[in-house]
Order: structure tokens, then sequence, then C-alpha cells
């Protein structure tokens, strides 16, 4: 288990979930630290994780492995294209 802050500009201790690895790994995968921080994206809460429609496809793949399993992801869209 590892924590997430879910809003990442505040180090609040009650912002703090407590998610697997491959779920953590997943959330920071496909989202950028802006997309993460735009409080209009939602992306703020759990619940707001929940209906975004990416990261519930990867929850399905990651229900179906077995527990323990390393999760390989990219990295999120923005700073894929900096690198280049």
């Amino acid at each position: 288990m590892e924590r997430h802050h879910l809003q990442t500009r505040r180090k609040d201790k009650d912002d703090v979930e407590q998610i697997c690895r491959a779920c953590h790994r997943t959330i920071h995968g496909l989202f950028t630290q802006r997309e993460l921080r735009d409080v209009r994206l939602g992306l703020d809460s759990v619940e707001g994780l929940l209906t975004n429609q990416q990261f519930v496809k990867a929850l399905g793949y990651i229900k179906k492995t077995f527990p323990g399993t390393q999760i390989r992801m990219r990295e999120a869209r923005t700073r894929r294209r900096r690198r280049r």
C-alpha cells in the first residue's frame, strides 16, 4: 500500500488515501500533475477518479492480474513529449 495525496499541493493528512502500488502507478501514468491538480477534471477525489473511463478500464485490468504483479505504465502524455 502507498499513500496518494488527492490534492497534490496540500500537505494535510486528511487528503491522503492508502491505495495499492499498481493503482498509484496507474494514476501517475495516466495523468500529469497538472491534470491531477485541475479541479474541473475532478481527479482530486476517489469518486472523481472512479468516474474517469481510462482509470476504470485500467482498474479492470489490475483486478484480473495476480496480486503483487508489477504493472508497467507509460509516462503521462506531456512528460513523454518533453523528452523528445
